[in-house]
This record gives C-alpha cells, structure tokens and sequence, in this order.
C-alpha cells in the first residue's frame, strides 16, 4: 500500500499539470475567436475620412453629380467635402444631405441661361415705364453724372443666379461654421483685390455660393466679409489643401478644368480669351495635384467638347463622371463596406433633419437695410410681408421679385439669422450704383423702296430718385420722319405706390397725307393727296391708379395748341389750333414683348371730351367733340407656332370736321400694300390676324437671336364722316407674307404686303415701332 501511496501522488500531479494546459489552450482559443470583432471594431471606428474635392467649371460640374452617384453605389463615404465655382454649388447641396440623385433632378430643372439674365422682363414692368421700352427699346444700362458716363461692374447683376441658388439649396438659415451641416463644407473665391484665394467657412450658404461662382465680368464682385470677392477659379480651381486642412485621410479630386485648344480651334477672339482663361485655371489645379499622395485619387472625366455654358448638355457630363469612377471601382473598392455606408447614411440623416429651411419656421421681425433713395414705407409696401407668422420661399421670392421689378435696385438680397433667440430676415436692397440718372435709345426704320422711307433715332434721359417716394424725370428727344421732344414728371404717392400723379409737356411735328379728292379716302386715290406738317404743343397732367403692374387707370385733362401747313400750297396759310380735354384711360397690359409677342394682351382704352378751336384763312370755328378710341393686341404661342390678333377702332363726334388729330393707315402690318400711313381720316377701323413661326434659335455669342416667317390677313379704313354706317365705311382687304431675325434693337423683317385693289409692295423694317 506504500508503494501505492507515491504512484498516486505522481497520478494527482500528472492530472493537475494536464488541466492546466486544457485551461490555458481553451483561454487561448477564446481570445483567438474573439480578438477578430474587437479588431474589426477597432478598424470600423478608425476608418479613413474621405475628402472629395470640386473643381470649377460651369455645365461641365454635372459630371461632379455623377461621380457622388457612383461613389454611393460603391458604398463609400464622403466625410469632408470643398468646391470651387460650379463645384461649390453641387457640393453645398451635398453637404445639405442630397443625394446624388436628388441634386441631378435639381440641376437639370433649372433654367441656368436665366440665371444670366437679370434684366426686368415687360411684363413684370409699371404699364408706364412698358409704354417707355415700347418706344425706347435700346436700354443701354448706362447711367450718367455731371459730365460723366457710368456702367455697370458686371453685364449681369446676380439677381436672377442669386434666386435659383437659394432656392435650390433649400433657403437655410446663417451658418456660424459649415461644419453644421450634413457633412463639413467649403467654398473657395478670390478676392479680386489682392488676387488671393479665400476659403469661405460660414455664414449664408446660397451668397457664399455665389462669391464662388461670380465669373468677373459677367457678374458683379459679390462683396463678403468687407472682401469683393469673384470665381475661385482664377486662384483655386481644385481646392486639395482645403480638404486636406479639415481633416481628410485620403482625397478624392474631381479635375474638370478644359484641355488646351489645338491652333485650329484658336480662329476667334472668344476662343483666345478662352485659352488664356483655361492656362490660368489649369495652372492653379495643376499646383494642387501636385499635393495628391499615393493614397488620393484624381479623377478627370470625359467632358471634351463640352463647353462652360452648355447647360442643355449636362445629362453627358453626368454620365461621364459616373462611368470614369465606375471605371476604377476596383482601386476604390476598399474604401467602402456595407457596415461603414449605413452608419454614415443614419447619420446623415439624423443630421439632415436637424437642418431648419425657411419653410419650417416663424418669422418673428423682418429687418430692413434700405441703401436707396427710396422711403422704407415704400420699400415694405412693395414687398407686402408681415412678421409674427411663417413665410414660405415662395412668398418671399415672389415679394423680392415684385420690389425688383420696380428697375431702379442693383440687388435685392435677403438672409435669415438667428438673433436673440429670433427668426429674423435681413432684407438688403441696394440702388443701382451707376445710377440715379439712365440713358435709353431708340431706332426704328420702314421702307417700302418706292414711295416712303421712315426713320427715327432717340435718346431718353431718365432721372431717378428725386423724392423718397421715387419721384422721377424723363426727357425724350427724336429726330427722323417726325420730330419730337418731350418731359414728364412722375409723382407717386409716399404712403401708396399704387397712386401716382404724371405732368407731361410735349412738342411735335409730324406729316400727314389729306386726300385731294373728296371727303373720304380711298385706296385708289393713295398717289394724290396734299402733304400737311402738324405741329403741336401739347400739355397733360393726370392723376392715375395702378393696382396691378399690367393695369392702369388714368384721368387728366390734356391741353394743345398746334398749326397746320399744307406744303406747296402757301396760298392756304396756316391752319391754328386749340383744344382743352378731359379724358379717362384705362390700360390692361400683359404683353411679354410688344413688337413680336408670344402671350399676353395690350387692351387700351380712352374716353375724351374736347373744346375745340381752329382758325383758317381768317374763319373761326368753335366745335365740342367726344372721342372713343380702344386698341387690343393678344398673342398665344402654341410650340412654334405664335397667333396675334390686333384691333383698333377709334371714333369722333363732333359738329365740324376740323381734323384736329388724324388717325393713319398704310404700311407693314397696318393694311400692307401701300405707303406707310398714306390714308388718314378723323375716324379708323382695323383689324389684323397675324401667324408667325419660329424656325430656329441662332447663338452669336453675346446674343441669341430666333429666326422666323409668317403671314397675315389685314381688315379696315380711315374715314371722315361719323354719320356714315358701317356697310358705307370705305373697309379694304389686305395680306402680307414676312421673314426676319430678332436683333439686340429690334426684328429686322423683308416682308412683301398687298391689298384687295393690288396695291403692292416690298418692306424693309427694322428697329422699335414706328
């Protein structure tokens, strides 16, 4: 049993020793299974901050919307994201928490040609100042001084870019720092006056937007920060360090700058300004490339061909930044995992709804900063918004877009701040700084090459600002056919810019043709008539209404004096005039263009009672006539296809035909046939159905120009005698069949016109109306 004793304490050791090692190879393979999670956790939470960067240029950065389209369909990231220009804007919206999808129904929407168009359309103009441009149709956007010119720091001011900016981008509130938003953000500009490159960090998204996109030039130096600041392209087309500086692990870029032009293609003006423009672009982004390490990508899409402003062409630059990174999914596939993706896309939605847009809140005060000649009082009326409540994006823009109309404002520009605790908008209306003083220009011309030519030149002067309430001068002066010279004072009302008060004074001479033969005239007695040169001074002051910016009410008194000289005949001496009238106008105006309009109607009215004096050869005449005239024009366009009707009827009852302010026919869509106003008579009838159709839009670069042709069917007279019924009226057919091109001063139209008698002829017009 000794003997047993040590075999079993050798048996305990063995067994102590033997589950020992089964203890210490089971805690082995437990950590062995699971150090695997932990490292992966450890990895998940330490993956590399992808910074993508967009570099510059115009309808070219939809391929910027593509290559975020195939990043999140290879479930990669973008921590950080920075752009210059066109990049700017697409990656402002994807900081905002778009996707890439969201942000190309976006882009391919917006009217971007309009963004460069600043200029108030007629029909968003006062019926006073549409009457202004239908005659002076040159507007120069030159303004003048004592002894000096001014023009504009850019063709275009940015009023329309700024609308489409904001609103695409969601009307957020100011930012203390982009890195509030969905994902950390920044915009590069260039600070015109020192050339340097600015990095723009905060403060209102859609201006800062802006700042990155002013092209000089073209649009204004959007002033930030006390800083003028132009498109980031000229210093900083492919902001690396940028992204890099916020935090970047490794570095998507996006180069979408042009390649060189060959020696053909430099065979314009245009063209060599473009190179010029690209070497100083491409110089900038080829010093950031430079910065990219062995873990970055640069990524350079196929966009050849496509130009900066080939806005119509943007679906192909999508698609070829999309297929350029499909390309390299294989390189860029470690940089996304499931797992990583839909954290970031929880995230990126939590932090999206945190984001507040105009929509959503209330408006607690409305801040005017008034840099105008204008009462605030005037400025709030226009504008109609009320605090206390919300306001939609839509109300507001519609509320800026009303104000602008008013022509006189460089800008009208608002953000919304958080300021004690309260929603307030900043509302910042600027006067135009090469005003307060405009010039405008006219040229009309009308040839039938027989008989007439026709022809006008003229220059407004128009002086703004003279009172609080937005009093102004205009002066028009024309030489040609006629000559004329003409002022007016504009009064509108402090409290209510709806009522308005309006002195004129006028002076005129204008030629006129009486029929030789008989009382009334006719077609067949065109060729013989008696020249006359009415001259006439003319003097009206009226008190008016404007509801609407297309309606009008008017009513005043109207005083004129004038002469009649029937040339070649002296024996007939001088015919003196003089009448006192009392009228009441009213004027409906909706007409988009009123030379070649597409929609709309012009629907005047006046109703006029008259005491009349006239003297000739040593007789006296006393005479009291009532005048009726009304004068209509629609347009509807339908594709291609524009219908127009006019009518006119205008009509004198009175005891002596004194002929006093004849009334015209003749010309190029006025009964086409004859002579441009070649009958003429107290009393007139027209109607007119006209067909135009647009065959092709032309681009010549700082303008575009539409090429068309049509027809018309023409229908009246002019008589004397306001007993006659309407079967007695001398009433003629006519017709005429046109072609032209729209010009930056008018449509130039070859037309041929012929009426019921075959009376013919050949037109040549060009210019604003005649």
């Amino acid at each position: 049993m000794t003997q047993k004793q040590p075999f079993a304490a050798t048996h305990s050791v063995f067994y102590y020793l033997q589950h020992c090692c089964i203890t210490l190879v089971l805690s082995i393979t437990f950590l062995c299974l699971y150090s695997v999670p932990f490292s992966s956790l450890a990895f998940a939470e330490q993956r590399p901050k992808i910074g993508v960067v967009l570099g510059g240029g115009g309808a070219k950065g939809a391929a910027h919307i593509g290559v975020l389209k195939a990043l999140e369909d290879l479930h990669i990231p973008v921590d950080y994201i920075a752009g210059t220009s066109m990049g700017a804007y697409v990656g402002g919206l994807y900081a905002t928490g778009m996707s890439a999808d969201e942000i190309e129904a976006l882009l391919t929407s917006v009217n971007w040609e309009k963004g460069y168009q600043d200029r108030v359309m007629r029909g968003d103009r006062r019926v006073r100042e549409k009457q202004q441009e239908d005659r002076y149709q040159i507007t120069s956007e030159f303004g003048f001084g004592f002894w000096e010119v001014k023009a504009p720091r850019g063709i275009v001011q940015g009023q329309t870019m700024g609308e489409i900016l904001r609103s695409t981008s969601g009307n957020l509130p100011v930012f203390d720092s982009f890195d509030q938003l969905v994902i950390p953000f920044r915009a590069v500009a260039t600070d015109i006056e020192n050339l340097q490159p600015v990095v723009l960090a905060k403060g209102d998204l859609a201006e800062v937007m802006q700042a990155s996109m002013s092209i000089p030039g073209l649009l204004p130096p959007k002033e930030l920060n006390n800083q003028l600041l132009v498109d980031g392209g000229i210093t900083d087309n492919l902001p690396i360090e940028v992204v890099r500086n916020m935090g970047a692990d490794i570095i998507i870029a996006v180069d979408i700058s042009n390649e060189f032009k060959n020696r053909n293609e430099l065979n314009t003006y245009f063209a060599v300004m473009d190179q010029l423009t690209d070497f100083m672009v491409r110089d900038n982004a080829d010093r950031q490339i430079a910065l990219l390490s062995d873990e970055d990508f640069l990524i350079r899409p196929n966009i050849r061909g496509i130009k900066t402003t080939d806005f119509a062409r943007m679906p192909l630059a999508f698609e070829s930044g999309y297929v350029e990174v499909m390309a390299m999914a294989d390189e860029l596939h470690h940089l996304g995992r499931s797992t990583w993706f839909q954290d970031y896309i929880d995230n990126k939605q939590k932090r999206r709804r945190q984001l507040v847009p105009l929509d959503e809140l209330v408006v607690d005060e409305i801040r005017l900063y008034n840099n105008s000649s204008y009462a605030d009082e005037v400025l709030l009326g226009r504008l109609q918004l009320e605090a206390g409540k919300a306001i939609s994006s839509e109300e507001l823009d519609e509320s800026v877009h009303s104000l602008y109309a008013l022509d006189r404002f460089e800008r009208v520009d608002y953000r919304i701040e958080r300021i004690d605790d309260e929603n307030v908008i900043l509302l910042n209306v600027k006067e135009k700084s090469w005003g307060p003083n405009f010039i405008d220009f006219r040229f009309a011309l009308e040839d039938d090459f027989e008989n007439s030519t026709d022809y006008s030149f003229g220059m407004a002067f128009n002086v703004t600002g003279l009172n609080r309430a937005g009093a102004e001068w205009r002066t028009e002066l024309e030489y040609g056919s006629d000559k004329r010279i003409a002022t007016g004072l504009y009064l509108p009302f402090v409290r209510d810019h709806d009522w308005f008060s309006l002195i004129t004074a006028e002076y005129k001479s204008t030629d006129y043709n009486i029929p030789l033969f008989g009382e009334e005239p006719a077609l067949e007695d065109i060729d013989f008539f008696i020249p006359a040169t009415y001259t006439d001074t003319i003097f009206d002051a009226s008190f008016g209404w404007q509801p609407r910016l297309w309606q009008e009410f008017r009513v005043g008194m109207r005083y004129l004096s004038g002469e009649t000289e029937v040339l070649g005949f002296p024996s007939f001496g001088v015919d003196k005039r003089k009448s006192q009238i009392g009228y009441i106008r009213y004027s409906l105006d909706t007409l988009d263009d009123f030379m070649l309009p597409k929609q709309g109607n012009l629907f005047e009215l006046e109703l006029a009672a008259s005491d009349d004096q006239s003297r000739f050869q040593g007789e006296e005449f006393d005479d009291f006539s009532v005048h009726f005239d009304m004068n209509w024009k629609g347009a509807v366009t339908y594709d291609d296809h524009t219908f127009i009707g006019k009518a006119e009827y205008g009509r004198v009852r009175s005891d002596f035909d004194l002929r006093l302010d004849p009334k015209e026919l003749g010309g190029f869509l006025n009964l086409s046939g004859i002579p441009k106003n070649s009958l003429s008579g107290n009393n007139k009838i027209f109607t007119a159905a006209i067909y135009r159709y647009n065959l092709m839009e032309q681009d010549f670069g700082l303008f575009k120009s539409s090429v068309f042709f049509g027809g018309s069917v023409e229908y009246g007279g002019v008589y004397n005698n306001s007993d006659l019924s309407f079967k007695d009226v001398p009433l003629y057919t006519a017709g005429s069949l046109y072609s032209g091109i729209t010009t930056p001063v008018g449509p130039l139209i070859l037309a041929y016109g012929r009426t019921e008698q075959s009376n013919h002829a050949f037109y040549v017009f060009f210019g604003g109306a005649l």
